[in-house]
């Protein structure tokens, strides 16, 4: 139960931390909203990220500083 525990925190805390970047790049609050953590039957904490709108996703590029490297 403690591993649960564990995944379970690292899990909300990265999807917070995702959460307020999607904010920080433009992306509507109801978008960046369907980021939600996740943890599996064995443990393994994962952060889900929900459909975004076709300009959601721009923004969510353009934001990644790899984006930007591999269109170069």
């Amino acid at each position: 139960m403690d591993q649960y525990k564990s995944a379970r925190a690292e899990a909300e805390h990265t999807a917070a931390l995702l959460r307020a970047a999607l904010r920080r790049a433009g992306i509507p609050e109801y978008e960046a909203a369907r980021v939600h953590p996740m943890v599996t039957r064995n443990g393994r904490a994962y952060v889900e990220i929900g459909a975004l709108s076709i300009g959601s996703a721009a923004k969510l590029l353009n934001a990644l500083p790899l984006a930007l490297e591999a269109s170069s």
